[in-house]
């Protein structure tokens, strides 16, 4: 019978309406309330639990997943990075150029002057020049011509001509009410007496008083005054006429007597003369006001000067110049917050005028605030065209080419000075600019031309920094020697060029000598507090170093070589260990990337100094990012393989092997056997590859029993045991036994050529009778015939450090040695780390050995082996010693075993 589906569906769903009809239908059930009831707390006796450590075993340490006898590879060993040179040297800072930040672009190669010293001849004072005597004027008729006396003559004498001779009569002219300027430039003597004092040229004397002209027989054709300087300018007042149309004329011949009152200071009062006139007959002219600064400063009258300004209105057309000149007047006087605020202040009164903009750009140049100067100075240069007068526009001309200077836009500085017209040009500037541009010997040059103009002295200091930088050092010597007494005004910077010659020779104590005369005169000069610090530096004086460069730092404190100076220093501090060998080398760390940020330009030496300090500093990673820059920046192929060959040690330091083998190989191979990087590389490679061949085997006694890896000799019942995962000596000598307990690490070294080091931990417990005792490590060679011909022991004795050494065969009492050893801060009480480790003696391929025994990580004695070579096959044991009186109490334990071999042929 088939069954269809639809009935089937059709019961079920019936099915289904129907049970949840019923239960839908039913009354509803509510359960009962639940009422909890309270019942008193029952007390139990608490059950007791034996403590632990009162009774069983004591606790010892335990490593289940580490066999004691597990021998491993050696840690990577340290690797010399390859060879660099010394870290640069900032060039001598001019007054014109780069600022301390920039003045990374003048370095010069930080070695010293390789068999170069400057000979000395005293003190300054002994050895300055001698003055140089006149020539004395020649006599009269002798050894001259005519003509010469007659031109010598005419220096001092008037001249007047008369009709019929050709030769003037010599000597001095004496009248009375007439203006003899005018009458030599009119040249119209109708009329005229002179009375000349006759001078003979031939005899050089002075006759009698003669008259000429008027009614006399010697009618006057032409006379010429003397050619002093008092006619010269009486000359050149002639030629400026007394009316406002001739204010250039007039400003021209205040320059000009501004430049001979050089040789005559009496002319400053001319010139201060005639800019009264020009304020006088140009009033509203402020060319007037600075004509009568410029003199005032040119001849020092600073009080001079400021009650012009100050007498001047704060508001108006002169209010600009007023406080312009105050504010620079107040900078020469240090009071930097007030000279600002005048000089901003003018900059406001006059946005068009250029003087006062380049004013301020030149202030904040020189207090050290290079970005903010040149902006400045671009806003004076925009407003150029408010200056017609040619000297004035180079004047500001000179200052935007100094901030442009400031920060090495050399060819910017370049561009601004062409601006300056040709004859106007300054050779002191043009030196500026090609030292900036590392043409020193052309800058030399332009500073030799500027010899005798306004910058005599400022030149005369580029000259020495010039030398200096070229390595000319005798001749920079001697030439600052010269410049120290005839230049005042710049001795600092002279003393500091000489310390810059001495430093480059190595002879750091005259350099010191000199820098402190140096800061004597300038005693806030970041220069020389920068090469004090280095000169310390490289004289190994950390501390006095630290001082000098933090002193230079507060002056500046983007002086990029002062702060490449002081992570060199912390990196020094670091390398020679103790307390602050962390932090010396984390501060390392900071200064080289501080210099690494502020450089102005990507430098691939300071990457290099950033590498190595941030890898003594334990940051591998850092180290490789920062060889790898270097690498990059490096301009040919030879330079990159110190980033790569630095980046090789590195890769080794954290664990690698086959990646920094592989590329020292290539370094090998591309460079050839004789290069010094590829010989650095083929060592390097040696140290890797014979490091690979060591192993260390470690014991920290973690275990109930020695076991069979150490095999002892005992006294008695006094024999080694292991307590709380220490091997100990705890008991009595017995009465007749051999005195001395010991234990030797078995197979510890089967072939003695493999031996590289053995070192423990041993502390004396408070019950070890200390009389006549002797504990500590030891080695030792016995031959097949049972003689030991080679046993080193060290440990303490009579609560002293004790070192013995037999080093020769059979029983030579001779071949034993008890050298003294001294252990500094030694407490016979604490623990004492024992080290004994053999090294080549000689080159590193030598077939001989040398001891070296370290107590506490301080080697405390040095000993040649004889009986210990390259070729020593006998097995060497290892041990561990205590001897002693007859019953006497031994408490001594040992932790820590350390053993170094090699692993070819043990």
């Amino acid at each position: 019978m088939n069954i269809r589906k639809e009935p089937v569906l059709l019961g079920l769903t019936a099915g289904v309406v129907a049970l949840i009809a019923g239960r839908w239908f039913e009354e509803p059930f509510f359960p009962q309330k639940f009422n909890a009831t309270v019942r008193a707390y029952e007390t139990k006796a608490v059950p007791t639990t034996t403590l632990a450590g009162t009774v069983g075993k004591p606790a010892v340490r335990a490593n289940y997943f580490t066999e004691p006898s597990e021998t491993k590879s050696l840690p990577p060993r340290l690797l010399d990075f390859p060879p660099r040179a010394s870290l640069t040297f900032a060039a001598v800072p001019l007054e014109i150029g780069p600022d301390y930040r920039h003045l990374y672009a003048l370095r010069m190669d930080g070695g010293a002057l390789a068999g170069v010293t400057i000979a000395q001849t005293g003190d300054t004072a002994a050895a300055a020049p001698e003055p140089v005597a006149e020539p004395e004027a020649p006599v009269a008729g002798q050894g001259t011509t005519r003509a010469q006396r007659e031109a010598q003559a005419a220096r001092t004498y008037d001249r007047i001509w008369i009709v019929g001779q050709s030769s003037p009569f010599f000597g001095t002219i004496e009248v009375d009410n007439l203006d003899l300027i005018e009458l030599e430039a009119k040249k119209q003597f109708d009329g005229v007496v002179l009375r000349l004092r006759r001078y003979n040229v031939d005899t050089g004397k002075v006759g009698e008083l003669q008259t000429f002209g008027a009614g006399q027989v010697e009618r006057i054709t032409d006379i010429a005054l003397a050619d002093t300087l008092r006619n010269q300018v009486r000359r050149q007042e002639r030629l400026v006429p007394d009316t406002p149309g001739h204010l250039t004329e007039r400003r021209k011949l205040i320059v000009w007597l501004l430049e001979q009152a050089r040789e005559n200071t009496t002319l400053y009062d001319d010139a201060l003369r005639h800019a009264l006139r020009y304020r006088e007959l140009s009033p509203f002219d402020l060319e007037g006001l600075r004509l009568m600064q410029r003199v005032l400063r040119a001849r020092g009258d600073f009080a001079g000067e400021v009650a012009m300004l100050e007498a001047l209105p704060q508001d108006g057309a002169e209010a600009a110049f007023r406080f312009e000149g105050l504010g620079s007047a107040k900078a020469r006087l240090g009071l930097w917050i007030e000279a600002e605020v005048d000089l901003r202040k003018a900059t406001q009164l006059a946005p068009t005028d250029c003087r006062p903009h380049a004013a301020l750009a030149d202030f904040l140049r020189q207090r050290g605030q290079s970005k903010q100067a040149l902006a400045v100075a671009q806003r004076a240069e925009q407003t150029l065209g408010s200056i017609q007068d040619a000297a004035e526009l180079a004047r500001v001309r000179t200052v935007i080419t100094a901030c442009l200077l400031a920060v090495g836009d050399v060819a910017g500085a370049r561009a601004c000075q062409q601006g300056i017209a040709e004859e106007l040009r300054a050779p002191y500037l043009e030196g500026c600019l090609l030292y900036a541009g590392g043409d020193t010997a052309g800058a030399l040059a332009a500073f030799q031309k500027a010899a005798g103009s306004i910058d005599s002295g400022a030149a005369l200091v580029g000259q020495c920094a010039c030398l200096v930088r070229t390595g000319q050092v005798q001749e920079a010597h001697d030439l600052a020697l010269r410049a120290f007494d005839q230049e005042p005004l710049h001795r600092g910077r002279i003393a500091t060029c000489l310390a810059a010659a001495f430093c480059r020779t190595g002879q750091f104590e005259s350099a010191l000598l000199w820098l402190d005369r140096a800061l004597e005169a300038e005693p806030q000069d970041p220069y020389a507090f920068y090469l004090r610090g280095r000169v310390l530096r490289l004289a190994n004086q950390s501390g006095p170093a630290t001082e000098a460069l933090a002193e230079a730092l507060r002056q500046r404190d983007d002086f990029v070589h002062a702060i490449a100076e002081m992570a060199a220093v912390q990196t020094a501090r670091a390398e020679a260990g103790g307390d602050a060998q962390v932090t010396a080398a984390v501060e390392a760390r900071r200064y080289a990337d501080r210099a690494v940020e502020l450089a102005a330009k990507p430098s691939m030496e300071l990457y290099e100094f950033q590498g190595l300090c941030a890898f003594t500093a334990a940051d591998p990673s850092g180290a490789s990012a920062a060889f790898a820059a270097a690498r990059d920046l490096a301009p040919d192929e030879r330079l990159k393989w110190y980033g790569k060959g630095a980046a090789a040690v590195v890769d080794y330091s954290r664990g690698l092997v086959d990646e920094p083998a592989t590329a020292l190989q290539r370094m090998v191979q591309d460079l050839g056997k004789d290069d010094p990087m590829a010989k650095w590389a083929q060592g390097t490679l040696d140290a890797i590859f014979d490091h690979a061949e060591k192993e260390t085997l470690g014991d920290g006694f973690e275990r109930s029993e020695p076991g069979t890896t150490w095999k002892g000799d005992q006294d008695g019942a006094l024999g080694a045991t292991i307590v709380q995962g220490q091997l100990v000596f705890d008991g009595a000598f017995s009465r007749t036994g051999p005195m001395e307990v010991k234990t030797e690490r078995v197979g510890a070294v089967l072939r003695a050529k493999n031996f590289l080091a053995v070192g423990i931990t041993m502390q004396q417990g408070s019950k070890h009778q200390k009389t006549n005792d002797f504990t500590g490590l030891g080695i030792e060679i016995v031959t097949g015939n049972g003689n030991t011909d080679l046993s080193v022991r060290v440990g303490i004795r009579e609560q002293k450090p004790f070192l013995r050494i037999k080093d020769g065969s059979g029983k030579d009492k001779d071949a034993i040695l008890q050298p003294p050893i001294t252990v500094g801060d030694f407490v016979a009480s604490a623990r004492q780390q024992l080290e004994l480790r053999v090294v080549p003696r000689g080159e590193p391929t030598s077939g001989q050995f040398a001891l070296l025994v370290q107590w506490n990580g301080i080697v405390v004695h040095r000993h040649d082996l004889t009986l210990l070579t390259r070729n020593s096959t006998p097995e060497l044991k290892t041990v561990l010693f205590a001897s002693g009186d007859r019953l006497a109490a031994v408490d001594v334990v040992f932790d820590d075993y350390r053993l170094e071999r090699r692993k070819d042929n043990r």
